[in-house]
């Protein structure tokens, strides 16, 4: 009986810290991040921006994640960032977990930068970032990923005439 009153009580406990959670304010936050970030690498450097709001153990889709693990999957993915390339995003869209340890962000990003010709290239689409509540009360990407825009098919055939 003893272990039952126990697991009640841990249950209700749960379910009260997990009713104190202001979602909508937390989600404020982490719009609030994910501009922050975006305004950083701007100001400082794509690099430096991903380094900084990166959690200790950041891991990428696009690099190896069983290999490339914070810093590293860091400095893999965005190390070689091209020189002049500007990277802009904002969040499109917001949510977070019920007991507000995790969130994210998804949204467009833009990559300006020179070509090889030395023409300026533009390149779009949409990136998700997933944030996690560190230990200290901060948020820190866990995960960040992008794909670019498509590019337009061909045109339609055209329809034979009758």
């Amino acid at each position: 009986m003893k272990t039952w009153l126990t697991l009640a009580a841990v249950l209700l406990g749960a379910t009260a810290v997990s009713a104190a959670v202001d979602k909508e304010q937390l989600k404020k936050e982490l719009i609030a991040m994910e501009d922050q970030f975006s305004a950083m690498a701007q100001e400082k450097g794509v690099l430096a921006a991903f380094e900084h709001f990166a959690a200790p153990d950041v891991a990428f889709i696009d690099t190896d994640p069983r290999k490339f693990r914070g810093p590293a999957a860091v400095r893999e993915r965005m190390g070689a960032f091209p020189p002049g390339a500007k990277l802009t995003w904002s969040a499109y869209f917001t949510d977070v977990s019920d007991d507000g340890s995790l969130g994210y962000n998804y949204g467009r990003y833009e990559m300006r930068g020179p070509g090889p010709d030395g023409r300026e290239r533009v390149g779009q689409g949409w990136f998700l970032s997933i944030w996690k509540r560190q230990p200290d009360g901060s948020w820190r990407y866990v995960m960040d990923t992008g794909a670019p825009d498509r590019p337009p098919g061909p045109p339609p055939a055209p329809k034979p005439a009758n």
